[in-house]
């Protein structure tokens, strides 16, 4: 298992483990990692290999992030459809965190990774997060 990720703030850590990412919150309630991994198994089956009291164990996602890519017009555009699409297929939860290291690539596909804001919120809170994030990632090119 190495560190690829230590969150002081959020206390929590992300180690790569050959073939999956194990994440472990070290302050967290219990009832919080089962109430998530129920959601996400809805949502995303196979997503979750297993889980416990205060870790979970994802499948790796091949692909490269999109934070890795050029930032043009036509991306802008793509990632900007994606999310939407997204927000329509999750409906009535949402992912919450649409920075560009979440999403990930790999030719014509597009996937959403790390959930750990997955929940229920108002849809204009979801649409005004969303607008935020992009306009985050992509600046002056973000005028959709």
């Amino acid at each position: 298992m190495n560190l690829i990720r230590y969150n002081e703030e959020k206390q929590r850590a992300v180690y790569f483990c050959g073939d999956s990412y194990k994440k472990i919150w070290y302050n967290i309630d219990p009832a919080w990692i089962e109430k998530h991994v129920s959601d996400l198994n809805l949502l995303l089956p196979g997503y979750v290999l297993e889980h416990g009291n205060n870790w979970i164990r994802f499948k790796v996602v091949e692909g490269t992030p999109a934070s890795e890519f050029p930032h043009t017009l036509e991306f802008v555009k793509k990632i900007h459809n994606f999310c939407l699409e997204q927000i329509l297929e999750t409906a009535p939860m949402y992912h919450g965190d649409w920075t560009l290291s979440n999403i990930i690539i790999n030719g014509d596909t597009m996937v959403m990774i790390d959930w750990d804001n997955l929940g229920s919120y108002p849809i204009d809170q979801v649409y005004k997060k969303l607008e935020s994030d992009l306009k985050s990632a992509f600046g002056d090119l973000y005028v959709l």
